[in-house]
């Protein structure tokens, strides 16, 4: 009976001592988080330079060792990273500014032409039975909108305070740098620090979760450049103004999954409407086809089955991460959650089921 009490105490114990471990962890990196989200996007940004490292290093050098010709390489490639952004910066963001600056001057003009629509909307609801207008509950209604209200302005600081750490952001290429040249030391070196039982299961996780880390950069880049490149065609063959802010808006809001695209819809097509209706119509009925298209055949081929999460968590997700971390925070809030889902099937599920299987009689 003893002996009973005293391991039940000490289950008890052990849970409590996981308990507030798990409660430090989680206060320290709250505490770091703006460094926790430099060396997050460092990585990111690892990931997408790594396969073109990579494939110059698969090209031997006569002459140049492995170290050396990892060096160019990699010196190479952000070079030709940095090239790119000046490229961009001369030929799209100068444009860019340009319509954006254009869109804040119009905008007195936008909202008047919104009222005009909030108007007739009003207009119609005035006119709907009395059992009908029951339905829509206007406290409801306030309180939701105020919700989103505050909740956007938590993003929103939780945003500004990332970016007032100017070092940071300049930290991220130089981290994903040496990131790129010293992976493979790095990782001997965090798994050699591990005792020698749990270093080949350490190995198999850091390759499971790098394969989820790189599929969800590379393909989150592929696919912002399709959205952004495809919005932007489709509002300049309709003779929208702002086609390439708009289209470099749809491009960065895609980084973020399910609630980027749904806000950059929303707001293109609400610039349609105030043109003209059917324009609007036809604005959604494009972006509902783009997303078809892009969740049914695009995202699957790019990110991988290990990057299917449901939408629901996928949005419990973003709405932590833009709580604590801003809108960098909703970037990486899914590859997060994938990461977290795979150390649970890796330390939870998996050896339960081995254990469950041992059971078994032959």
């Amino acid at each position: 009976m003893r002996a009973k009490a005293e391991t039940t105490v000490g289950v008890i114990w052990g849970f409590f001592l996981r308990l507030v471990v798990l409660g430090l962890l989680g206060y320290t990196i709250y505490r770091v988080r703006s460094i926790v989200i430099t060396i997050l996007l460092s990585v990111m940004v690892t990931y997408i330079a790594l396969p073109a490292v990579e494939f110059l290093c698969s090209w031997r050098v006569r002459g140049w060792s492995r170290r050396s010709q990892r060096f160019w390489a990699s010196v190479l490639v952000f070079l030709s990273l940095l090239a790119v952004f000046g490229v961009m910066t001369r030929h799209i963001i100068v444009p860019f500014n340009a319509e954006a600056t254009q869109l804040i001057a119009n905008y007195d003009t936008h909202v008047k032409n919104l009222e005009k629509v909030a108007n007739r909307v009003t207009t119609w609801y005035r006119a709907l039975p009395e059992e009908l207008k029951s339905l829509f509950g206007e406290e409801d209604k306030k309180s939701v909108r105020q919700a989103i209200k505050e909740w956007g302005k938590g993003v929103f600081r939780s945003t500004v305070d990332w970016l007032g750490h100017a070092l940071h952001v300049i930290l991220i290429p130089v981290l994903a740098f040496y990131f790129a040249l010293d992976y493979r030391s790095l990782r001997r070196e965090f798994v050699g620090a591990l005792p020698k039982s749990r270093r080949r299961e350490a190995l198999t996780l850091l390759r499971s979760i790098g394969g989820i880390l790189q599929n969800y950069a590379v393909g989150q880049l592929i696919l912002c450049v399709i959205a952004g490149v495809a919005v932007g065609l489709l509002l300049w063959g309709l003779e929208m103004n702002y086609a390439l802010a708009l289209g470099v808006f749809a491009g960065v809001t895609r980084a973020i999954p399910i609630v980027g695209p749904i806000v950059s819809g929303s707001v293109i097509a609400l610039l349609g409407l105030l043109k003209a209706p059917i324009i609007g119509l036809y604005l959604l009925a494009c972006f509902a086809a783009l997303h078809f298209v892009e969740s049914k055949f695009i995202l699957p081929k790019l990110i991988g089955y290990q990057m299917r999460l449901h939408p629901a968590i996928v949005i419990v997700s973003l709405l932590i991460g833009g709580e604590f971390f801003g809108l960098m925070g909703m970037f990486l809030a899914a590859p997060a959650a994938a990461v977290i889902r795979e150390l649970i099937r890796f330390y939870v599920i998996a050896p339960r089921a081995r254990a469950e299987a041992a059971q078994e009689p032959a």
